[in-house]
């Protein structure tokens, strides 16, 4: 069995991964705090309103998932990725300076949307950098999904125990995502990391 070996668009998948799962928990982990700051009260009826902002994001992550394999053969995988990454990370900072309910709501949807491609295209891009083996890389890489709910959960909710503002753990991971985003966007070195583009 060959030694597995990783570059940067390797890093830059692990991470998105990461964001990824993080992205789609640190909200419900901190949502009794955020709702206590945008004045929705959870035992007062607002459940339908905390159920609202999983509906906005399912609705754009599906819809980008149903579209990215378009957008993936015009664009190429590692430049939609990035995009998408872009979006994810983006919508996830909006999530952390949302001043109220309605800049949440779109904030999310704006996540979903790059979340949605990250699903479509996180595995097909992986499987073009290791063409050798490439099961193994993509075990690899999906484990990251898992490290990032299990961290996310167990980070969030220590700092909230703490007297964290909600805010501050909602934008490290969109922080994250950005960083993703970089490692994906940037071209390919001479030396480095190759990465296959299918544009058509």
């Amino acid at each position: 069995m060959r030694k597995m070996t990783f570059g940067r668009y390797d890093y830059a998948a692990f991470l998105s991964f990461f964001a990824y799962a993080a992205g789609s928990v640190v909200v419900p982990v901190a949502l009794v705090e955020l709702a206590r700051d945008m004045g929705f009260a959870l035992s007062e009826g607002g459940m339908a309103a905390g159920g609202g902002l999983h509906v906005a994001r399912s609705i754009t992550l599906v819809g980008s998932m149903v579209c990215c394999g378009f957008a993936a053969g015009r664009w190429g995988k590692r430049r939609t990725m990035g995009a998408a990454v872009v979006l994810m990370g983006l919508g996830i900072l909006l999530c952390a300076l949302a001043p109220g309910y309605g800049v949440l709501f779109l904030a999310l949807m704006v996540a979903g949307a790059g979340e949605g491609v990250v699903e479509g295209l996180a595995t097909p891009f992986v499987q073009d950098l290791h063409p050798v083996e490439p099961g193994r890389y993509i075990n690899f890489t999906h484990s990251f999904w898992s490290v990032g709910v299990t961290a996310t959960v167990l980070a969030t909710g220590a700092l909230l125990a703490t007297g964290v503002h909600w805010r501050l753990p909602v934008a490290a991971v969109g922080m994250v995502a950005l960083l993703a985003a970089v490692l994906l966007l940037l071209p390919p070195r001479a030396h480095g990391q190759q990465c296959p583009e299918h544009p058509e």
